[in-house]
């Protein structure tokens, strides 16, 4: 019984990719060729560019913290860690003075 739900999952998920690189073909042959006289695509060209894809952008999925950008759980608030401390803001600082005392450091500074 486990080993027939295997197949069909695997068989699903076959599937999944050839269907997914059905769409691919299609829209390509759809948008490409009349927006960038592009070529059109067969399905083994849409099957190899779909894969392709995958390769460099990962196979991950949304249950995987995105697709293909791996899991990043605890590291959303990364950037908390380089913040400075909140400042107080200064009396009758207007936008106008801010701007013309703020200074950009040059590389040979």
């Amino acid at each position: 019984m486990m080993i027939l739900k295997g197949i069909g999952v695997v068989l699903l998920g076959i599937g999944v990719f050839l269907l997914a690189t059905y769409v691919v073909m299609r829209l390509w042959n759809w948008l490409v060729p009349s927006l960038f006289n592009g070529p059109r695509l067969r399905f083994v060209q849409a099957l190899g560019l779909f894969f392709l894809t995958r390769l460099l952008f990962g196979f991950g999925g949304p249950w995987r913290g995105g697709f293909g950008h791996g899991n990043y759980s605890g590291r959303h608030n990364h950037w908390h860690e380089h913040r400075q401390p909140d400042r107080k803001p200064e009396k009758n600082n207007t936008s106008q003075e801010h701007a013309t005392s703020f200074k950009l450091k040059t590389v040979n500074e």
